[in-house]
């Protein structure tokens, strides 16, 4: 069983997809029970299209959450076109602060997942937080950047997304990391298919695409959504996926204390493996300026 914490947009797409996809029972629980509700009412409804036969249902009881392999929390306030995701920092700590507290008492032996921005923020949190070891806890951000930048490499050549593979480090939000030597169609790299200026417009249509979408449809709803589903379907089925995702370094990359994005095997215990890729020069250089932005925020956090 899946649960999902926040019945907003983000978190009733996610449901929805993890049913459409057939991964898993889910439970959806928000603090407005009508709207968990709701939502659960208006997905059984859509079930014999997807055929889908097993359960959904909404609620404001977090004990309905007990037994859960996996729990996602989308709860908080969304990004306002005039917001940075640091601006929603501190009025989302306290949210998934509370939030947490409800997991690891009803909950304790799930898989984490974090989705509430700034999501690097609150996975280092929800770890402080929680006492859960870093395998079973990690943030959704560089999956969704992955998603984009495979985008629009492929909308550039004019190419299957499909045979576009690539990475994004870093921080979820505008010092991320788009791994430029690491991306490649079928197995070539884009450096010898791209010109440079290519590359430069495509990084920066990477680390704006969530900022473009919220400007013009006042918040991102559908990507994020698939997103989380897939990373569910790894954990749930085992398929030790290689994604990037938020988690607590302890030396890799020669940092500690705060969580950021990095290649990790994702599989059914959660976190297996955190991949340390060789980088560039520059590379790491943008790597460590999106480590010291998420420390700066760390340290500015109201207690």
């Amino acid at each position: 069983m899946i649960t999902v914490i926040g019945a907003g947009k983000v978190g009733s797409a996610a449901a929805f997809d993890i049913l459409r996809y057939k991964i898993s029972d889910v439970v959806l629980i928000d603090t407005n029970e009508k709207q968990a509700q709701g939502e659960a009412l208006d997905m059984m409804q859509a079930a014999p299209a997807i055929e889908f036969d097993g359960k959904i249902r909404g609620t404001s009881n977090f004990k309905e959450m007990a037994g859960s392999e996996l729990v996602i929390v989308t709860a908080g306030l969304g990004r306002r076109p005039d917001m940075t995701r640091f601006d929603l920092m501190n009025t989302n700590a306290q949210i998934v602060k509370s939030v947490v507290k409800e997991v690891v008492k009803y909950a304790p032996d799930c898989k984490l997942m974090i989705v509430s921005n700034p999501v690097d923020i609150m996975t280092y949190i929800s770890f402080r937080e929680t006492g859960f070891p870093r395998s079973r806890l990690f943030g959704m951000g560089n999956i969704l950047d992955t998603m984009r930048f495979r985008t629009y490499i492929a909308n550039e050549l004019n190419v299957s997304r499909e045979d576009t593979r690539a990475l994004v480090i870093g921080e979820h939000g505008d010092s991320m990391v788009p791994l430029v030597e690491y991306a490649s169609v079928s197995g070539i790299p884009v450096t010898s298919l791209l010109t440079s200026e290519q590359i430069d417009k495509i990084v920066h249509l990477t680390v704006t695409s969530g900022a473009d979408v919220i400007q013009l449809k006042g918040s991102t709803v559908y990507a994020p959504g698939t997103v989380i589903a897939i990373t569910a379907d790894a954990i749930l089925t085992g398929r030790n996926r290689v994604m990037s995702v938020s988690t607590c370094l302890c030396g890799e990359y020669g940092f500690s204390g705060l969580s950021i994005g990095v290649p990790v095997v994702l599989g059914k215990e959660g976190v297996e493996k955190i991949i340390e890729l060789e980088l560039s020069e520059k590379t790491k250089e943008q790597f460590a300026k999106s480590v010291a932005i998420i420390k700066e925020a760390i340290a500015a956090l109201k207690s």
